[in-house]
């Protein structure tokens, strides 16, 4: 009898232990599909951008190149994995239109705040010589997306911005 109960505790221990790990391996497998999700980068800050430039068809913005991005935007390093930039062909427009890949979620803020400074410098030229651009500096809008950051300037921030999260949010097909 005694040996029937011993056989027994060591059958529910033994089933309890595997369904603690069982649990345990597929909270583990959950959190790396949902970590892989969350970072896997669909589109390229470039393809997002002339996405939405052959939607919109601004006629006024032009790309600047990739190594020139520097020279608008003080990013520290490690913070952004790739960036695009179109800006206006026209030194009294402040049109602009960037989107960023962030290394990791956790930097937004830093972009965030390079961003700011950009625009903070910018809007100071703007401010006694184009009252108009001046304000649509002031209303920059700034979108995050996952890994994405739109930054869109001008008349036509809410489409461009509609653009940037349809592309995001569309599914695999």
């Amino acid at each position: 009898m005694e040996k029937a109960e011993q056989s027994r505790k060591k059958w529910i221990i033994f089933t309890v232990v595997t369904l603690i790990f069982t649990i345990a391996i597929l909270t583990g497998a959950f959190l790396m599909v949902h970590h892989i999700r969350e970072n896997y980068a669909r589109y390229s800050p470039d393809q997002i951008t002339q996405r939405i430039m052959k939607e919109l068809e601004p006629e006024d913005l032009v790309k600047v190149e990739p190594g020139q991005i520097s020279k608008h935007y003080d990013i520290p390093d490690g913070v952004v994995e790739a960036s695009s930039l179109y800006m206006s062909k026209s030194s009294e427009s402040a049109s602009e239109l960037a989107c960023f890949l962030l290394t990791d979620t956790s930097k937004y803020d830093q972009l965030q705040q390079a961003i700011h400074a950009h625009i903070s410098a910018k809007a100071s030229g703007f401010k006694s010589l184009n009252p108009t651009q001046y304000n649509a500096l002031k209303n920059v809008l700034i979108s995050q997306k996952g890994r994405y950051v739109l930054v869109s300037v001008g008349s036509v921030t809410t489409a461009e911005e509609k653009l940037f999260l349809d592309l995001l949010s569309q599914k695999n097909t």
